[in-house]
């Protein structure tokens, strides 16, 4: 694994390239010593090593919309075994996003859930008409799949994330809304979860990205 030290050499050297791209290279440089910093304040641990070296590469790219493996136009999901990164990754490149003002909410699924359970209201995840900037923004839904499904407004059952889902959709067909996903499900689970419709849409509107590797947790 990467010591603090030796994460700030990854991504200062090559390791993360910048691409084809209209960034001159003392901002890509500029850009990844503010990654750094991210990381390394969401979480000191932090580590670049063999696993996931390429993934860091790419979703840095990717946030600082750059050509490369993923498409600029689509969101993400993550998916994989329990303890691989997932969140974390999201955690450290929305707070990278932070420092340049353009950050993004990350929300746990069983707390969206418990959400509607109380208030009955989901437009904060959807259209956000109600929010301090009055429309739809990029966010995170962390954890799909262990939310409660349905939940229970006074009677009314709702299973929140595939309604959530399903209108980000249309917001992403409309207006390219960004949404990113980290779960422990796969495919199968998914349809199980949230039907076909939502299935069938994953592909169409996220990177779909597997993450492998050793559990990070301690």
């Amino acid at each position: 694994m990467q010591t603090a030290t030796n994460l700030r050499t990854v991504i200062q050297s090559r390791q993360i390239t910048p691409s084809a791209c209209k960034l001159s290279d003392s901002e890509i440089y500029s850009r990844k010593r503010k990654f750094v910093k991210a990381a390394m304040s969401v979480i000191p641990e932090f580590t670049i090593d063999e696993s996931n070296r390429q993934l860091v590469a790419d979703l840095f790219n990717y946030f600082n919309g750059i050509e490369g493996r993923y498409d600029l136009h689509r969101g993400l999901w993550f998916y994989g075994d329990i303890g691989t990164g997932k969140s974390s990754l999201m955690r450290v490149f929305a707070e990278y996003l932070r420092l340049g003002f353009n950050g993004f909410k990350i929300h746990i699924c069983d707390g969206v859930s418990n959400d509607y359970s109380r208030s009955g209201n989901l437009d904060e995840y959807t259209y956000n008409q109600y929010g301090y900037i009055g429309e739809p923004v990029w966010m995170c839904f962390d954890e799909l799949g262990r939310e409660a499904i349905p939940a229970n407004h006074f009677g009314t059952k709702l299973n929140v994330m595939q309604h959530i889902l399903h209108i980000r959709y249309s917001l992403w067909q409309s207006q390219r809304l960004k949404t990113f996903v980290t779960t422990n499900c796969d495919p199968l689970q998914i349809e199980t979860l949230y039907g076909d419709f939502i299935r069938d849409r994953i592909r169409e509107m996220f990177n779909v990205i597997l993450i492998e590797g050793k559990s990070r947790r301690r």
